[in-house]
């Protein structure tokens, strides 16, 4: 199973990239966030389109920021990630290629910067544990990989307020260390790559589309994330939710991640509170008291009428 880079790639791409807009009536502006608000997610990750990653990840907000990338300082939002799921499929070994299932958990987090919501920095920490299910015997497997990566812009011009048909190319330096251990039978030698190079990527809001989710029914905006290599990614912003309703991630012509949503919390788009209520339960409280009170009233009338002493019979008119 040598496919580290790929892995984490795929991850920081398909489960951690999030270009997040709002709605308006000519233009797609950048949400306001809030600590707190999240993102969980079902996602569906393939490696070497041969072991798969499925299980439920979650974004939450931590706040904006300022931080400093190569000596260029950003105002950022930090969101911190947390995900587990089983996997299963086929991994290479020694042995030849071999079945595989287990659990994986996932954490980390993520910077973007403000004014267009990319990534300038992401940490993610990837375990997983299993079985290969070898002839004749079955034997244990640990899978971890560490992953640190920062991107410095270089030349950007894809900023907020957006309209359809909207497309720039972002140049970014990244600069990434990763860890990659896969220990079954007798302990691997880990492997630490690190590096520098040069990330181009066309952003484009190409439409609008209607996307139905674990979540709900949502209208989205679809904006595609290519690279020169034939790699891309699609993201189905949902302005309701403050984030994407789905994502797709491609290696050229073949599907190699998905993830959609299946529950939120946006608080720009929450009604206002009062002491904790809206002003639905405001009024629901206050209907709710009313009615008490008139209860308590009618009974209280009834009980001094029933309770009143009869006149006296010189008080009765005479005949």
């Amino acid at each position: 199973m040598r496919a580290s880079t790929l892995l984490a790639a795929v991850l920081a791409f398909a489960l951690l990239t999030l270009l997040v807009v709002s709605d308006r009536s000519l233009a797609v502006s950048g949400p306001l966030l809030t600590p707190g608000d999240s993102w969980t997610y079902r996602t569906n990750t393939s490696i070497d389109g041969a072991f798969y990653l499925v299980g439920d990840v979650t974004l939450t907000t931590k706040g904006g920021e300022r931080v400093s990338v190569d000596g260029t300082t950003y105002g950022a939002v930090r969101f911190t990630l947390s995900g587990a799921g089983t996997a299963n499929g086929t991994v290479a070994t020694q042995l030849g290629p071999v079945g595989a299932s287990g659990s994986w958990v996932l954490s980390g987090n993520e910077v973007l910067e403000s004014a267009g919501l990319k990534v300038i920095s992401s940490v993610l920490d990837l375990e997983a544990s299993g079985t290969l299910h070898a002839e004749p015997v079955a034997i244990p497997f640990q899978l971890s990989v560490q992953n640190t990566t920062t991107f410095r812009l270089v030349d950007d011009s894809w900023r907020f307020p957006l309209e359809i048909g909207n497309s720039s190319v972002v140049a970014r330096q990244m600069n990434f260390s990763e860890d990659f251990r896969f220990f079954y039978g007798l302990q691997s030698t880990p492997l630490h790559t690190q590096g520098s190079l040069w990330w181009n990527a066309t952003y484009t809001l190409e439409a609008r589309v209607a996307v139905d989710t674990p979540a709900g029914h949502f209208d989205t905006y679809r904006i595609r994330q290519a690279a020169p290599d034939g790699t891309y990614g699609l993201f189905y912003y949902a302005p309701a939710t403050g984030n994407d309703a789905r994502t797709e991630a491609y290696n050229g012509t073949t599907k190699v991640a998905t993830s959609q949503l299946t529950s939120y919390r946006y608080q720009a788009l929450e009604p206002a509170r009062f002491f904790g209520l809206t002003a639905t339960d405001w009024a629901i409280a206050g209907s709710a008291v009313a009615i008490v009170v008139g209860a308590v009233a009618i009974v209280w009338l009834r009980r001094r009428r029933h309770s009143r002493p009869p006149e006296s019979e010189s008080n009765q008119p005479r005949p």
